[in-house]
């Protein structure tokens, strides 16, 4: 767990960048940080590997704070991930991986093999661990950058606008990757994005932030359900509606198989979005949907979308 209790920086010309800010980050979730250019996001991530170091406050993680450990030992505990990545060009991709476990003392095999699982897990060939970053396109490099983070298997990542600098579908394809990853390794992540869309699909919780004060910190249902003030309103943008649907899975709103509820033509998964289940129900003029995950396991109706979004939600995406 990481806990930010009134966590406050300020710079040494009076320049406030971080006030007060307190917020926990549950083991194994994902909190993304959201906000305008220059209202501390960045800067509060940063204190939780000392990067920048807390004026006032504390920060702790798992009871200790981070102010009673060693800055360089914190930071080989800690994944570290940036939009530039950072990737060392002289080195190969494998020496670039592997660089925080061979500052840690792990042997040649140790190494080996957690590069060899590292590629696999995102799903790249093993032969680019002997090429150089700069026969790499970037989003090669960036999944690089996300294996150096993991490799000496932290339980915490920090991700500072990791997928900012890639095209849209190279982007969409790495959140998702992401996403897997998450779900399949458990580690606690704390995540900056500008991008309120990103901040919504990869956080388990979002914290938004402005002028270096917390303004809002809810789960993204939460959040785009009851937007505090004008300034998150405005922040999540007009197409609130369609952002809530995205927000909610299949399997949060689906209702127990009645009888005679068989497998469908196309049938929906319970992890898709509500969005996706809305757009399917319009297509296909049919009154329910059937959820199957191997077996039939739910369905859905309008109704039910209509019952989290409210009555706008379809009329809103026949626009």
């Amino acid at each position: 767990m990481i806990e930010l209790d009134n966590a406050t920086k300020v710079y040494g010309d009076g320049t406030v960048a971080v006030e007060d800010v307190s917020f926990e980050v549950e083991e194994g979730e994902t909190v993304t940080l959201v906000g305008p250019s220059g209202c501390g996001k960045t800067t509060t991530m940063t204190m939780v590997n000392r990067l920048t170091e807390i004026s006032d406050g504390d920060i702790r993680i798992d009871g200790t704070s981070v102010l009673d450990q060693d800055p360089i030992e914190l930071r080989r505990n800690i994944g570290y991930v940036i939009q530039e990545i950072g990737l060392f060009e002289h080195m190969t991709v494998a020496e670039n991986i592997s660089i925080v476990p061979d500052l840690r003392g792990w042997s040649d095999e140790e190494k080996s093999a957690r590069v060899e699982e590292l590629l696999d897990l995102i799903e790249l060939p093993q032969t680019v661990a002997d090429q150089y970053p700069g026969n790499l396109s970037g989003g090669q490099r960036q999944r690089v950058g996300v294996a150096r983070a993991m490799a000496a298997e932290p339980d915490i990542i920090l991700m500072d606008e990791p997928f900012g600098a890639l095209d849209p579908i190279t982007r969409q394809n790495l959140q998702e990757e992401f996403l897997e990853i998450q779900r399949a390794l458990d580690v606690t992540i704390m995540f900056v994005t500008h991008d309120i869309d990103e901040a919504l699909k990869m956080g388990d919780k979002v914290a938004v932030l402005r002028d270096g004060e917390l303004v809002q910190y809810d789960a993204p249902k939460d959040l785009l359900g009851s937007p505090k003030n004008e300034f998150v309103a405005d922040f999540i943008g007009e197409d609130r509606v369609l952002k809530q649907l995205t927000a909610v899975s299949v399997r949060e709103v689906m209702t127990a198989p009645k009888d005679g509820d068989g497998a469908g033509e196309r049938p929906l998964s319970p992890e898709e979005s509500l969005k996706v289940a809305l757009q399917r129900i319009l297509q296909d003029g049919s009154p329910k949907m059937v959820v199957e995950n191997g077996e039939v396991v739910g369905r859905l109706t309008e109704a039910d979308v209509a019952a989290v979004a409210g009555a706008r939600a379809s009329e809103v995406l026949q626009q």
